[in-house]
């Protein structure tokens, strides 16, 4: 699910309900886009048992936000 800002809702996926952990719970993941001039992963961190955090550089990330008029561009 998209859960950014307000101001730029595509900038945060929240990825809940995954692969049982061990010892109870299961897998999340919050995964934040940012700008940059080449498409990879730039870090993981494991804050606490089976919750990630990653940041994603994406060019895409880079082009102005075309929510407010309902269109999203292609890559």
């Amino acid at each position: 699910m998209w859960d950014g800002t307000p101001k730029n809702q595509y900038s945060q996926m929240v990825y809940e309900n995954g692969e049982p952990c061990w010892q109870g719970g299961s897998r999340s993941t919050t995964v934040t886009l940012t700008c940059g001039t080449e498409t990879g992963l730039r870090s993981v961190k494991e804050p606490s048992k089976c919750q990630y955090i990653m940041d994603f550089q994406t060019p895409v990330a880079c082009q102005p936000v075309l929510k407010q008029r309902g269109v999203h561009s292609e890559l």
